[in-house]
């Protein structure tokens, strides 16, 4: 993964961010919002990797009480999590399981490959479809759903989960994770500047602005809400 086009303070240049996330981590949700109020202020060039945070999970997911949560931890998380969301005007009903994210990160690369429109319409609707509307991605029935409401060719869908084109890119990112010591979901570089978690707009607006300046040396973080990787 490159840096991303240099930018320069006083320049209309768009910063590039890349956004490792998943989505069935509600703090990727959150971060994606926040993300998105950021990029009403600023030009970005957001870049979506995927991060696949439960990879052990079987296909079929669990409830939270079996995915290793323990019920105070978890009550602790789902209000702070409700807290952010209604900052943010943000919709979020969290499921009572954890589901099998890997077909559904599948998904999102095929709609990937058919352009921005087709991707971001994909990503919203997995999402939605899961903090919203409580659905198990981790069920071919339930993606292939999300696929046609995204406006994908279910057929083609099925087809490129069937044959695991999407598996390698998957490895890749994975890999490429792991070079740059991302260990938690959402984690987003802006250039050289890493922001780990669900950080306040504050934190990302600081971190572009250094992106655009290029004024610390690469990797400074300059954010961590603690709360990467929980979910």
């Amino acid at each position: 993964m490159s840096e991303g086009p240099e930018t320069r303070a006083g320049t209309d240049a768009p910063v590039a961010v890349y956004v490792y996330g998943d989505y069935v981590c509600p703090f990727s949700y959150i971060g994606d919002a926040r993300l998105r109020r950021l990029a009403e202020e600023e030009a970005l060039e957001i870049r979506w990797r995927p991060f696949e945070i439960h990879p052990a999970l079987p296909a079929a997911g669990l409830p939270v009480r079996e995915a290793g949560y323990p019920p105070d931890e978890w009550s602790g998380m789902v209000q702070k999590l409700e807290a952010m969301a209604v900052g943010l005007d943000l919709p979020l009903h969290l499921p009572d399981f954890v589901a099998n994210s890997h077909r559904a990160l599948q998904v999102a690369e095929f709609a990937r490959d058919l352009g921005r429109a087709a991707y971001e319409s994909t990503h919203a609707a997995l999402y939605r479809a899961y903090f919203v509307e409580g659905r198990n991605l981790g069920r071919s029935e339930v993606l292939l759903e999300v696929a046609e409401e995204a406006g994908l060719d279910v057929e083609a869908v099925q087809g490129a989960l069937e044959d695991g084109r999407y598996e390698d890119e998957l490895e890749r990112a994975a890999e490429e994770a792991e070079r740059y010591e991302i260990a938690g979901t959402p984690t987003f570089l802006f250039g050289r500047f890493k922001v780990v978690g669900a950080a306040p707009l504050s934190v990302l607006r600081d971190a572009c602005r250094k992106a655009r300046e290029e004024s610390e040396r690469p990797g400074d973080e300059v954010g961590d809400t603690g709360g990467a990787g929980d979910a």
